[in-house]
Order: C-alpha cells, then sequence, then structure tokens
C-alpha cells in the first residue's frame, strides 16, 4: 500500500490528468452533442430561409385584375421570364386604359351638357356681397320676372326648356275665345245674308253651333300638330301639399333667403327635369322623320313631374331645434310648416330599395323620379328605352290608368286616335360624384352623407357671418 502511495506522490500529475480525463469525457460528450443540436438548428434554419429566398426569387406570381363583372382575375406562378413580364405588363396597362377610358366616358354621359347656371355661386360664394349679387340671379333665372300686369320680364330656365323641347300647354281658352267668337259671327252674317228678314232659322243655328264645335276641334288639333308633346312649367313646380319633393319657386325668393345649399338643390333639380323631358323628346322622335307631334307621338302629355327632395340638415349642422336665418328648423331646413321657394321639407319618399338594389354610395348618388305621363298604351316602352339612352336613368314602377279623353278634350287636349292610357312611372336617377361633388356646399354634403371639407356649415352661411 504504501508503495502506491509512494508511487501516486511521485506521479502525482499522470494521477491528476488521468482523473481529470474520466471526469471531462463524459462531461464534454454531454457539451458537445447540445453544442452540436445548436450549430445544426442554425444551420438548418439559414438553409431553409436560403432555399425560401431562392425559390422566391425563382417563381414570380403573374397577375390580371377583373376588369368586367363576374370575370375571374388571371393569376399564374412560373420562373421570371422577361417576355412574360412585357406581356403581362402591356396587358395590364390596357386593362387600366380601358377602365380609366370608361370612367372618363361614363362621367361625361353623366354630366352631359349639365353646368353651372351662375359660375361663382357654388360651392360657397366668394363673400356675402357675392351670395347676394349671384344667389338673386340664380333665383331669377330658376322662377324667372314678370311685370306687375304678369307679363314675363325674364323667362325662367323651365319656359325655355319647354320651349326648346317644343312642348307647351292646349290653346290659350282667352285666344281661343276670340278666334271663335270671331269665326261665329262670321258665320252668322253669312246665313243672315241670305235670310229675308236678317233671322236666323233653328235649324241654321244648329248647323252653326255643329260648325263651331267642329271649329274648335280643329283648333285643338292644330294646336297638337304644333307640338312634340303637352307640358306646361305648372307640371313641375309641385303643389302646395307636395311634402318630401322638391319644389320650384315660382317667384324669386328675397336675397336674405337665398344659400348655397338652396341654390344648389335648384340646380340640381333642374338638371334631373331637364334629363327626364330630354327623354320624352327623344321618345317622341323618329330616326327616319324627326320630331313627332301629339297626334303621332308614343307620349302625349307630362301631367306632372316630381323630384324626391334633399333633406337639407339645419344651418352650421345643427340639431332639432337649431336656429338660423329663417327661424327653428326642427332639424331640418327653413320653412317648416312648407318652405315656398322650392327647398325640401320632409324626409325623401324612400320605401324599400329597388330591384336596382341601388341606394347611393361613395361614387354616386340618387334622385328619384315621380313622372306622370298620358301616353299611347302600344308604344310606352319607347320612353323606358329613351330615359337609359339619355342619361343614367332606371324605371322602376310604373302604375297605368285609364284616360277619360273626353274630359281631357274638353280642356283642350287633343290626343289623336292612339289608345292612351296615364302612366306614373318611377325612375331613379345616377349622379356621379366625381363631377357633382366640387360643386355641393357642405350643407348637401351633410344631407348625402358625403365628405365635408370645410367645417359644419362653412359652405353654405346665408347673411349671418359678418361682411
Amino acid at each position: 500500500m504504501s508503495g502506491v502511495l509512494g508511487w501516486v506522490k511521485k506521479n502525482l500529475i499522470i494521477v491528476i490528468a488521468v482523473v481529470l480525463i474520466l471526469v471531462f469525457l463524459p462531461v464534454g460528450w454531454v457539451f458537445s452533442s447540445g453544442w452540436n443540436q445548436r450549430v445544426k438548428n442554425a444551420a438548418t434554419q439559414a438553409y431553409n430561409s436560403t432555399r425560401g429566398e431562392l425559390d422566391r426569387a425563382g417563381s414570380v406570381t403573374y397577375s390580371l385584375p377583373a376588369v368586367l363583372e363576374g370575370e375571374q382575375p388571371i393569376s399564374e406562378s412560373r420562373a421570371p421570364n422577361r417576355r412574360v413580364t412585357e406581356f403581362f405588363q402591356q396587358q395590364k396597362d390596357m386593362r387600366v386604359a380601358q377602365v380609366e377610358d370608361v370612367v372618363r366616358r361614363g362621367t361625361a354621359f353623366n354630366r352631359g351638357d349639365h353646368a353651372e347656371l351662375v359660375p361663382g355661386l357654388l360651392p360657397r360664394a366668394a363673400n356675402n356681397s357675392a351670395l347676394r349679387l349671384l344667389g338673386l340671379e340664380m333665383a331669377e333665372q330658376i322662377a324667372g320676372t314678370r311685370d306687375s300686369a304678369g307679363n314675363v320680364i325674364r323667362p325662367s330656365v323651365y319656359d325655355q326648356l319647354l320651349r326648346r323641347l317644343n312642348a307647351g300647354g292646349p290653346p290659350d281658352p282667352a285666344e281661343l275665345g276670340g278666334v271663335l267668337a270671331e269665326f261665329g259671327t262670321r258665320e252668322r252674317e253669312r246665313f243672315s245674308a241670305g235670310s229675308t228678314d236678317g233671322r236666323l232659322t233653328d235649324a241654321q243655328n244648329r248647323e252653326i253651333g255643329e260648325v263651331m264645335v267642329r271649329r274648335r276641334l280643329q283648333e285643338y288639333a292644330g294646336r297638337a300638330r304644333s307640338l312634340n308633346f303637352y307640358a306646361s312649367i305648372d307640371a313641375l313646380r309641385g303643389g302646395q301639399g307636395d311634402t318630401g319633393w322638391s319644389r320650384i319657386p315660382s317667384v324669386p325668393p328675397s336675397q336674405s333667403e337665398i344659400t348655397e345649399a338652396r341654390a344648389f338643390v335648384w340646380l340640381w333639380d333642374y338638371w334631373v327635369i331637364t334629363d327626364v323631358l330630354e327623354a320624352v323628346a327623344l321618345a317622341n322622335t323618329d330616326p327616319i322623320s324627326g320630331s313627332m307631334t301629339v297626334p303621332d307621338a308614343p307620349i302625349k302629355r307630362v301631367e306632372r313631374l316630381r323630384i324626391a327632395a334633399v333633406d337639407l340638415p339645419a344651418a352650421g349642422g345643427a340639431d332639432a331645434g337649431a336656429q338660423d336665418d329663417f327661424g327653428s328648423f326642427g332639424g331640418r331646413d327653413a320653412y317648416a310648416g312648407g318652405d315656398p321657394y322650392g327647398s325640401p321639407t320632409g324626409a325623401a319618399p324612400t320605401g324599400p330599395v329597388s330591384h336596382t338594389g341601388r341606394t347611393g354610395d361613395d361614387a354616386y348618388d340618387i334622385r328619384r323620379v315621380e313622372l306622370t305621363v298620358i301616353a299611347s298604351s302600344r308604344d310606352l316602352p319607347r320612353l323606358f328605352e329613351a330615359l337609359g339612352r339619355v342619361n343614367y336613368m332606371t324605371v322602376t314602377g310604373v302604375q297605368v290608368d285609364p284616360v277619360d279623353v273626353w274630359a281631357h278634350l274638353e280642356s283642350g287636349y287633343f290626343y289623336g286616335d292612339d289608345h292612351v292610357v296615364r302612366a306614373t312611372i318611377d325612375i331613379e336617377t345616377v349622379w356621379l360624384r366625381s363631377w357633382t361633388l366640387p360643386l355641393m356646399p357642405d350643407r348637401v354634403r351633410q344631407a348625402l352623407g358625403a365628405p365635408v371639407d370645410a367645417p359644419a356649415g362653412a359652405g353654405d352661411t346665408g347673411f349671418d357671418d359678418g361682411p
């Protein structure tokens, strides 16, 4: 034993080294195994990442967006190819150009010839002085002006529109009465000249009466043959009880009663009415002979044309009971009992969404129209077609009722030989915001849920905001 201890003492370094080797061999194996796994994991992750980058670099997804409704987008993943890349880029550019062209053409079609009647008034006049001046000019163009005797000094834009479309009313009763009185006098003089005592017999009086009736009918028919269709400005203005429908002012309101919002609604109403009447005139046009007259035309008469009102909020966007230049609103525009100058006063008739599914969105607004016409029962569909040819207008409902033609004839309306009906037609008109929005005062934007650029009410101040 002492010999072993002596050997260990003499060879202590060797013994320690052997012990350390025996201890560190398993410990080193444990640590080296863990380090190995970490190195392996890091290498695997680096490989996968590099491989993913190589795969992505080696495969490109080419795609073309769908353009037409129901069309599926085109998508293809493949290795990059300069020719393929150029082809897809050209096709995409072509599609974008086509879409932009369609948008441009669609906007131009929707806008047509519609323009401001008084430039500088919308969406906001430069100051109150400009609002007073331009607002009155707008009101006079919409309503027209007359002297104290009722003679027209300045015809309204609606009078000019009806004249341009060759639309008007039956013979004026006063003028017709004068013509018939003169004719009757001549007939009586003719008969009395052949009488020995200057008196007319009962038979002669009956004959004169029959001749007078024929002459009256001739005057009615002659007037009908001079018009494209019957229509009067009273058929467009709306009645006192037409709550929820826009109303055209019959006389220019005073300067203090004109705001930019009202002016825009007047202008918008004029655009809508122009489109609808243009469609009536188009329906009454023969492709060969041109404009037709009432006895031969499909649409004989426009009895009434109403446009659903724009429910303007109180000035400044105030809640119910707010005040503006005109007093209490009750949350609506001025004149809670009925705005005498055409500003809407009630919620527009809404009802269920029509078969078109349109409700208006960020791209467009809807104005609903109720058009009542006397028309040929056989040719009424020509008006439906004409509406879509004039603008984005769609028929959403039709009610047809019989017409007492003799009662209408007594009032001077001569419709010819066609079988006629009274058709009440519901129409949706679409207005793209791409061109209408820049003209909208803020109160109109609020009513339509459109973006408001300025603080609420800043675009329609009336005359309360100082000089």
